[in-house]
């Protein structure tokens, strides 16, 4: 990994951390060799976070892309369930931030169409994602109601 990809990648790591401040007291940024970037709490419990990061649209596309695996190596790219929480999606052109729970995720890439990108409250993403994950260790799988269906229909789409 060169040294501006790395850059690239901490600067997506402490904006995230940015905006997880803003709605927790515990954020902390992890060893490069752990599986998730950063920890935060959330109503009492810890939360594994792996940051994504682009700085642009790939030429000839309206979607930004996002890779979810890890590293760049040909094996063992996928993450287990028990090793992250939650994905964070950050476009560091507009700063904003699409949080996903990670149970959400059934692919390898993640596509958000440039206008979602430019217009997504990165707190309002966070906070629905927080949601879906509560949700979801509760029992109650499913869809949660109170998520806009314009946004998800816009991701992936």
């Amino acid at each position: 990994m060169t040294r501006k990809t790395e850059r690239i990648g901490r600067s997506g790591e402490y904006l995230t951390c940015s905006v997880l401040a803003r709605e927790s007291d515990t954020v902390t940024v992890m060893p490069h060799t752990s599986h998730a970037d950063v920890i935060f709490e959330w109503k009492h419990k810890l939360y594994r976070c792996q940051v994504k990061t682009v700085t642009h649209i790939e030429e000839r596309r309206e979607n930004w892309r996002f890779d979810i695996r890890k590293g760049r190596t040909k094996t063992g790219r996928h993450y287990n369930k028990n090793q992250i929480d939650i994905i964070a999606m950050v476009n560091l052109k507009y700063q904003t931030i699409c949080f996903r729970a990670f149970s959400d995720c059934q692919t390898t890439q993640i596509t958000i169409k440039d206008e979602i990108m430019k217009s997504t409250n990165s707190i309002d993403s966070l906070k629905e994602a927080m949601e879906s994950i509560i949700l979801a260790t509760n029992g109650r799988q499913g869809k949660n109601e109170s998520t806009s269906g314009t946004k998800k229909a816009a991701i992936n789409g």
